[in-house]
């Protein structure tokens, strides 16, 4: 159940755009985890942020 309802969230239709300001240091630490897994940093907090759904909604 966990894995359709992520994948709804991340293939769904970008609509719309969050901003999020950070300095330079937790910049630079997401930008390296994001290029050690292979993935964009907005690519990056999508994913976190649908983890954080479907963990919310169990």
């Amino acid at each position: 159940m966990e894995q359709p309802n992520r994948q709804a969230l991340l293939n769904g239709k970008k609509t719309e755009r969050v901003i999020f300001a950070v300095t330079p240091e937790p910049k630079s630490a997401v930008k390296k985890l994001a290029e050690k897994k292979c993935m964009s940093v907005s690519a990056l907090i999508s994913s976190i942020l649908a983890d954080a759904v479907v963990k919310e909604a169990e």
